[in-house]
């Protein structure tokens, strides 16, 4: 994809959309950039407008332009989350691999929060277009090049338990929706290979979460490698893939599987399970029926104090926001989202730029039959007395 492909009209939208977002403080100043916004949103101003700032504002909340250097993933992802960059397809796009198959997902988020699970997900994202930004002679085939990723998706030993473990689809539909949102035509090709009979099962889960755009750059093979190793060369050169995917990339000793750039996964050891339930000290606890909510009102004195907070739920999930009172009106400030807190503690922090009444909500709608206990503690923070303890990673 490349801006000399666009004719007179598009040209002269993409000009007038520079123009509306001029106020805008974008990650990237590039005419490429600002046209995904507008190819994902079929050349609709308005659309394309919208879909930018909202990504512009979730970039803000999650501070993503600076997580390559704030974020520290977990260990366990590291050493047992099998993704990793092995080099660039046809088109000079860079070149990724999941062996999600081999990925103990069941372990995974035993051992991580799914907030750090999907925020490292997003950090490998900005690590490739940060690599991409770093070296645009290698990556860009021409000025205009709009450039994507390619991805090989590798089922292979995936079984029932990436499929029904709760927390495991959830933490998929959950990175499907933040790329769809935030990284728009950011995806050349997925290859799906070695994919199982169950996956039939899974992917229909998943589908409706995926644009029509992002589904047709999807080809899904089964076990015959010949099929889609020809499918892949088709699209990326022998040198740029590892020998076990039909290319001719070893390690420096000779691995086919290339794993010093893509680990195997494998089953995660239980010592980096949590162990046991948070802790209950120093909280209060709040017993929601079915069917209802709870709102807990916190005063903030001050512009630039900090709303904290720190919660589990026994045994089960809870959905969990944060509104300011204005009149008889509660506007959204930490988005309404249910929170797997069973295994962990959910922490958290706002920074209150507004005096007023906080809303703390935990809602227990969505569960008709059991009431859920909640052991929480919740506090309002002075700006200076938080930057004397240091800051905390917000909560996704």
């Amino acid at each position: 994809m490349d801006l000399s492909q666009f004719n007179d009209k598009q040209l002269a939208i993409l000009k007038q959309f520079r123009e509306t977002v001029r106020d805008c403080q974008l990650p990237n100043s590039e005419d490429a950039y600002l046209a995904r916004w507008l190819i994902a949103r079929d050349f609709d101003l308005t659309k394309a407008e919208k879909m930018l700032r909202n990504s512009l504002e979730w970039r803000r909340r999650y501070k993503i332009d600076s997580l390559r250097e704030d974020f520290k993933p977990p260990d366990v992802l590291r050493k047992y989350f099998s993704a990793g960059f092995v080099g660039q397809d046809k088109l000079q796009s860079p070149l990724w691999i999941t062996r999600y198959g081999k990925s103990d997902m069941k372990g995974i988020l035993r051992s991580s929060k799914k907030k750090d699970f999907v925020m490292y997900v997003v950090y490998l994202v900005e690590t490739s277009i940060w690599r991409v930004m770093s070296d645009p002679q290698k990556y860009k085939r021409s000025p205009g090049a709009i450039v994507q990723t390619t991805i090989i998706f590798d089922l292979e030993d995936m079984s029932m338990q990436h499929i029904t473990n709760k927390q495991a689809v959830d933490a998929a539909i959950k990175i499907i929706q933040i790329y769809e949102a935030n990284y728009p035509e950011c995806l050349s090709r997925v290859f799906v290979i070695n994919a199982p009979k169950i996956f039939s099962i899974g992917y229909p889960i998943l589908k409706p979460f995926i644009h029509e755009r992002t589904r047709n750059k999807i080809k899904i093979f089964g076990h015959d490698s010949k099929q889609w190793k020809a499918a892949i060369l088709a699209e990326v050169n022998p040198e740029e893939l590892p020998v076990c995917y039909g290319g001719t990339m070893t390690d420096a000793d000779g691995n086919p599987n290339c794993i010093s750039t893509v680990n195997m996964g494998g089953e995660v050891p239980k010592s980096y399970y949590f162990s046991g339930k948070p802790d209950t000290s120093n909280k209060k606890s709040l017993t929601i029926t079915s069917g209802s909510k709870e709102h807990l009102e916190f005063k903030v004195d001050h512009p630039g104090d900090v709303l904290k907070w720190n919660f589990h739920c026994e045994d089960s999930d809870i959905c969990f926001a944060v509104y300011r009172k204005r009149d008889n009106e509660l506007i959204p400030i930490v988005p309404h989202e249910k929170i797997d807190c069973q295994m962990s503690a959910e922490e958290g922090e706002i920074n209150c730029d507004e005096t007023g009444v906080y809303v703390v909500e935990f809602d227990n709608n969505f569960s008709y039959l059991r009431s859920k206990k909640i052991w929480y503690s919740i506090k309002v923070e002075s700006f200076s007395s938080k930057m004397e303890n240091g800051n905390h990673y917000d909560s996704l």
